[in-house]
C-alpha cells in the first residue's frame, strides 16, 4: 500500500499543486510585502523632508536660539528627531538627539556631498542591526547646512507583525491546499485507477470480457477510459475473427489434405498397383498439395497488401486491356455453363500500375461472379474512365449480396451464408481489394434492381502525357 502511494500520480499531483500554490504566494506575497514597505519608506521620508524645510525655515529667522527651541518643543515629532546644525567649515555649532539614540553612532554620519540650491536629498544609513536611520540634509548656498534625522522604527513595528501573520496563514494555506489538491488529484484520475485495475485483472485472470466499469463525462481521462473499452471492444472482435478464420482455414485445408493422404495411403496399400495407377495417385497428391499451397500463397499476399509490403512493378497499362484479357481465360467456363460472358469499353483506360496484379484482380471478380450466377445467366464486364477515374466493373445476374453482408465479404476468409455451398477458399475478394486499395484505389459493391450484384473497382486514372 505504501509503495502504491509512494508512486501515486495522485500524489505527485498534489505534491506539485503544493508547490505551485506555495509558489504563487510567496511572489504574491513578495509584492505586497515590499510595495507596502515601500510606500511606508515614501511616507515617512515625505514627512522628513517637510519637517527639514519646516525647520530651516525656522533656523533662518532666528538661528541663535535654534537648538533650544528645538529642544523645548514638546511634540512627539520633534522628540523623536535628530538634528544637527554644520557651519561652511565642517564644525558642528550644535545638535540635538534623542533619548534612545546612541549618540557615537550619529557622529559618524557623513555631511556630504550634497547638492546646492536648497535641495534636500536624503539618505537611510543603517548604523546596526537594530536600528535604522534616515537623514534629511539642507545646504544654503553659504555652506551652512541643516541635518535632521528620525527612525526608521515604524516600518518594523508594522511589517513585523505582517511576516508573522504570512508565515501562519501561509502554512495553514499550504496544508490545505496539499489536502485539497489531493482529493481533487485522487479523483481526476479515477479513470487512470479504473483503466490499470481492468488491464491487471485481463492480466492476472484472462478475463477478456472485463472492461472499465462506468467511464463518464467528457474529460480526457473519461475518454480514454471509454476509448480503452473500445479497444478491447475491438480485440474481442478481432480474436472472434481469428477464431473464425482459423475455423475456415482448418476447414477448406481438411479437404485437400485428407485427399493427399488417401491418395498416398491408397497407392501404399496396394502393393500389387501398377506404375501408371502409382501416377495417377502422386498425381493426385500434387493436386492438393496445390490447392493447400494456394491458400497459403494466398493468405501471405494479402498479408503483404494489408501491410503495404506487396511488391508491385508499376507500368502504364490499359484498365480494358487487362480485363478483356482476364475474361478471355474464363470463356470456356461460361460457355460449359451456358451463360453469357460479355466485355464492353468505350475506349482506353489508362492506369499506372502491376499489369498482372491487375489482370489477377480482375480474373478474382470475374471467377466470383461466373461461381454465384445461375446456368443461362450472363455476366458482363466493363472498364471506362468515370469521373475522372479508372472503373472497371463485373456485373451478373445471380441472388446479389445481400446488403448485412456486403461490408464483410472483403475480409479473408469469410464466406456468406449463400457462399457455403460453392467450393473455395473465401480469399478472391480479399485479395482483390488488397491488391486495388495498394494502387490507391478501393473495391465497392452493390445490388441491382432487378437482380445480381455488381463488383466495381476504382483506381487513379494515369496522368495524361
Amino acid at each position: 500500500m505504501l509503495e502504491r502511494l509512494r508512486h501515486s500520480l495522485a500524489l505527485r499531483l498534489a505534491l506539485q499543486y503544493a508547490l505551485l500554490f506555495a509558489l504563487g504566494s510567496g511572489f504574491l506575497f513578495g509584492v505586497l510585502y515590499w510595495t507596502l514597505a515601500g510606500s511606508l519608506s515614501a511616507r515617512e521620508l515625505g514627512a522628513l523632508e517637510k519637517q527639514t524645510r519646516a525647520l530651516a525655515e525656522e533656523f533662518a529667522r532666528a538661528p541663535g536660539d535654534f537648538i533650544s527651541r528645538v529642544k523645548n518643543n514638546p511634540s512627539p515629532e520633534m522628540a523623536a528627531a535628530f538634528v544637527r546644525i554644520v557651519a561652511p567649515n565642517g564644525t558642528v555649532q550644535a545638535e540635538k538627539f534623542p533619548n534612545d539614540w546612541v549618540e557615537t553612532q550619529v557622529k559618524s554620519i557623513p555631511f556630504g556631498p550634497f547638492t546646492l540650491n536648497q535641495e534636500v536629498p536624503t539618505v537611510r544609513i543603517p548604523q546596526n542591526a537594530l536600528r535604522d536611520y534616515s537623514i534629511a540634509t539642507f545646504r544654503w548656498t553659504d555652506g551652512w547646512q541643516l541635518q535632521v534625522g528620525r527612525l526608521m522604527d515604524s516600518q518594523t513595528v508594522l511589517l513585523a507583525p505582517l511576516r508573522r501573520a504570512f508565515a501562519l496563514t501561509g502554512a495553514g494555506a499550504l496544508v490545505l491546499a496539499f489536502a485539497a489538491g489531493t482529493l481533487l488529484a485522487w479523483r481526476a484520475t479515477r479513470p487512470l485507477r479504473l483503466v490499470s485495475d481492468t488491464a491487471r485483472r485481463i492480466i492476472a485472470t484472462g478475463d477478456l470480457a472485463a472492461r472499465v466499469p462506468g467511464p463518464s463525462g467528457r474529460g480526457e481521462l473519461a475518454q480514454l477510459a471509454a476509448q480503452f473499452n473500445t479497444l478491447l471492444d475491438k480485440n474481442a472482435a478481432l480474436l472472434r475473427a481469428m477464431r473464425e478464420a482459423l475455423d475456415n482455414v482448418a476447414h477448406d485445408l481438411r479437404t485437400p489434405l485428407t485427399g493427399l493422404r488417401g491418395a498416398a495411403e491408397l497407392a501404399l496399400t496396394r502393393a500389387d498397383a501398377s506404375p501408371a495407377a502409382a501416377r495417377e495417385a502422386l498425381a493426385g497428391c500434387v493436386e492438393q498439395a496445390d490447392e493447400v499451397l494456394r491458400l497459403l500463397r494466398a493468405l501471405m499476399e494479402i498479408s503483404e497488401a494489408e501491410a503495404g509490403m506487396l511488391r508491385l512493378e508499376k507500368t502504364a497499362c490499359d484498365l480494358g486491356d487487362l480485363a478483356r484479357g482476364a475474361a478471355g481465360l474464363y470463356t470456356e467456363v461460361a460457355e460449359g455453363r451456358r451463360q453469357r460472358l460479355a466485355f464492353e469499353s468505350a475506349g482506353p483506360v489508362p492506369v499506372v500500375g502491376d499489369a498482372t496484379r491487375l489482370r489477377q484482380a480482375a480474373a478474382n471478380l470475374i471467377d466470383n461472379a461466373l461461381k454465384y450466377t445461375p446456368d443461362g445467366g450472363s455476366v458482363t464486364v466493363t472498364a471506362a474512365v468515370r469521373d475522372g477515374a479508372a472503373v472497371l466493373e463485373v456485373r451478373d445476374t445471380g441472388p446479389g449480396v445481400p446488403p448485412d453482408e456486403q461490408p464483410r465479404i472483403w475480409e479473408r476468409l469469410y464466406r456468406g451464408d449463400t457462399s457455403r455451398s460453392q467450393r473455395g477458399l473465401g480469399l478472391g475478394l480479399s485479395l482483390v481489394r488488397a491488391i486495388v486499395e495498394a494502387h490507391g484505389g478501393r473495391a465497392e459493391v452493390s445490388n441491382v434492381p432487378g437482380g445480381g450484384a455488381v463488383f466495381a473497382l476504382r483506381l487513379p486514372l494515369a496522368a495524361a502525357r
